[in-house]
C-alpha cells in the first residue's frame, strides 16, 4: 500500500477516527494492528519475516538489560546486530557476494559459475534492521532502557508511517511517545495534514514529472546530447530530492496527526556549501545512524588522519552497499568519501585563498557542491559504473546550446504545458527551502490567518495538487524511489 494509492487514502482517516475514539492505553495496540494490515497489504510473507525480527530483538533487547556480565552482553549485542544484518544480508547480498566471488575467481584464473539466486527484498527491510540494530546497541549503551511492552515494541519497528521507507526512528524518540499517546490536538492535526498536502505536491507535481524526463533520458543516454544528458542529471537530483523529502514528509504528517513527533529526515540539502555540509543535511535519520553506530564506533577522528579517512571510507561504502547490491552504488559511496576527504586535505590552501563570505561566494559554493553531487547521482542512477562514466563523458563531447530552443526538450516525454508546470514546481521547492534556510516557517504564518483564508487557501492548494498532479498533463504515477533500497 502506498502513500499515493487510493487505498492508504481510505486507511488514513479510519486509522485516525477508530484512534482518537480508542482510550489512551488501547491506542498502541490499534496503531499495532493497523501497521500490520497495512504492511500485510506488501506480502503475508513479509510481514511474517518482521514478526520474527521483532520478537527476536524485543527478547534480545530484554536479555541485554538484564545480563550482568560484560562479556554476556557482548554476546547478546553481537547476537543481535549479526542477526539483523544477516537476514539483510540474505535477502540483499547474497547474490552480489556470489557474483563478486565469481568475478574474483576468474580474475585469478579459475572457473565458476555462481548458482542462480535471488530472493525478493521485503519492502522496508533495509530501514527497520537498522533501526533494530541501533536499539539494541542504544540498550547495550545504557542510552535507554529496554521496552518491556511487546505491543509498543512491535509498533516501534512496524509503525505503517515509517516502515515502508523510515525515517529511521530511535528508540529514545518514539518509544516514549509510544508509551503515553498524545490527546487529540486540533492544531497538530491541521499541521500535519499540510505537511502531508506539501509532500504530495513534492512527489507528485515535482518528483514524478521530472521523472518523466530522467527516465527518458536515461534510458537511451547514447541518442541524447550534452544537453540533454545535463538536464535529466539535474532533474534526477531533483527528482530524488522530491521523492524522498516528500514521502518523509507525508510520514511525519500523517504521524503528526496521531499525536507522534518523527525526526525530520532533510534540511535544505541542496543549500549547502560543501558535500560535509551536504550530508548533514541529507537523509539525516541515515547519515545520523552512520555516524552514531559506524564512524564513531571505528574511532571517528579520534585516532589520527589516516584512520579518520579510511573510517570515512568505510562508513560511505556501507552507505553505497544498503542503497543498492551493485558496484555503482559502492562507487556511489566511495565518491562522496573521496570529495570529504579532499576537501579535508585541501582546507589550509582554501583558508588562504578564501575569496570571503559574502552573499556571491556562498551561493558559487553552493552551486559547486550541487554539481559535486549531481555527479554522484550520475553513478547512483545508472545501472553501472561504465553506464555512468559512459553518460558523463558524453556532456562534453556533445553539447548542443540549441537544444534549448529548437524543440528538442519537447522529445524527453514533457509537452511545453508539462514543462511549465515542472518548473513552476521546481521554483516553488526552491523558494520554500530558501525561506526555511532563513528561518521563515509557513504553517506558523499560515496559522495566523483569518479561518476563511485558511480554508481557502487549502482547497486552493489541494486543488493545484491534483489539476497539476493526478489529471495533470504528462503525470505518471511512481512508485516511491526509495521503496527499491
Amino acid at each position: 500500500m502506498s502513500f499515493q494509492s487510493l487505498g492508504f487514502l481510505l486507511f488514513f482517516p479510519c486509522c485516525c477516527l477508530v484512534y482518537y475514539a480508542l482510550p489512551q492505553r488501547m491506542r498502541p495496540g490499534w496503531l499495532l494492528a493497523a501497521s500490520y494490515f497495512f504492511y500485510l497489504c506488501c506480502g503475508v510473507q513479509f510481514a511474517a519475516l518482521l514478526a520474527v525480527v521483532t520478537l527476536a530483538s524485543y527478547a534480545l533487547g530484554r536479555a541485554l538489560e538484564q545480563a550482568r556480565s560484560r562479556r554476556g552482553r557482548r554476546l547478546l549485542l553481537a547476537a543481535g546486530v549479526m542477526g539483523a544484518a544477516g537476514v539483510l544480508a540474505v535477502f540483499k547480498y547474497t547474490g552480489f557476494a556470489l557474483q563478486a566471488a565469481a568475478d574474483l575467481l576468474h580474475l585469478l584464473g579459475f572457473a565458476f559459475a555462481p548458482p542462480e539466486f535471488s530472493l525478493v527484498l521485503p519492502v522496508g527491510l533495509s530501514f527497520y534492521t537498522f533501526q533494530v540494530i541501533g536499539y539494541l546497541t542504544d540498550v547495550y549503551r545504557g542510552d535507554i532502557p529496554a521496552e518491556r511492552s511487546l505491543v509498543r515494541y512491535g509498533l516501534f519497528v512496524s509503525f505503517f508511517a515509517h516502515i515502508l521507507s523510515g525515517p529511521i526512528a530511535r528508540g529514545g524518540q518514539l518509544l516514549p511517545q509510544l508509551e503515553k499517546p498524545a490527546p487529540f490536538d486540533a492544531a497538530g492535526v491541521r499541521d500535519g495534514l499540510l505537511l502531508m498536502l506539501w509532500g504530495y505536491f513534492e512527489k507528485m507535481v515535482v518528483a514524478d514529472r521530472a521523472g518523466l524526463v530522467v527516465d527518458t533520458v536515461f534510458g537511451d543516454y547514447a541518442a541524447y546530447g550534452g544537453v540533454e544528458r545535463l538536464l535529466a542529471a539535474v532533474l534526477y537530483s531533483v527528482q530524488l530530492y522530491a521523492d524522498f523529502a516528500g514521502y518523509s514528509h507525508i510520514a511525519q504528517g500523517a504521524a503528526g496527526v496521531l499525536g507522534i513527533r518523527l525526526a525530520d529526515n532533510f534540511r535544505q540539502p541542496y543549500l549547502a556549501q560543501n558535500v560535509r555540509d551536504f550530508w548533514g543535511r541529507w537523509h539525516l535519520s541515515l547519515s545520523g545512524w552512520l555516524r552514531d553506530y559506524i564512524y564513531i564506533p571505528l574511532g571517528g577522528s579520534r585516532r589520527g588522519r589516516l584512520r579518520q579517512y579510511l573510517n570515512l571510507l568505510a562508513t560511505f561504502l556501507v552507505s553505497g552497499l544498503w542503497h543498492g547490491a551493485a558496484w555503482h552504488f559502492v562507487f556511489w559511496g566511495g565518491l562522496h568519501a573521496a570529495y570529504q576527504i579532499a576537501a579535508r586535505l585541501t582546507a589550509p590552501l582554501r583558508a588562504r585563498i578564501n575569496l570571503g563570505q559574502g552573499v556571491l561566494p556562498r551561493w558559487a559554493r553552493r552551486l559547486v557542491t550541487f554539481g559535486l553531487v549531481t555527479v554522484a547521482w550520475v553513478f547512483f542512477r545508472a545501472d553501472s559504473v561504465h553506464q555512468a562514466l559512459s553518460y558523463l563523458g558524453g556532456i562534453a563531447g556533445w553539447f548542443d546550446p540549441w537544444a534549448f530552443t529548437d524543440g528538442t526538450l519537447l522529445t524527453l516525454g514533457l509537452d511545453g504545458w508539462g514543462w511549465f508546470v515542472l518548473f513552476c514546481g521546481v521554483l516553488a521547492l526552491f523558494f520554500v527551502d530558501c525561506l526555511h534556510e532563513r528561518g521563515i516557517r509557513l504553517r506558523p504564518v499560515f496559522a495566523r490567518q483569518p479561518v476563511v483564508y485558511r480554508w481557502l487557501i487549502c482547497y486552493a492548494a489541494l486543488a493545484a495538487v491534483l489539476v497539476f498532479g493526478i489529471w495533470g498533463p504528462g503525470y505518471a504515477a511512481a512508485d516511491f524511489v526509495y521503496f527499491q533500497f
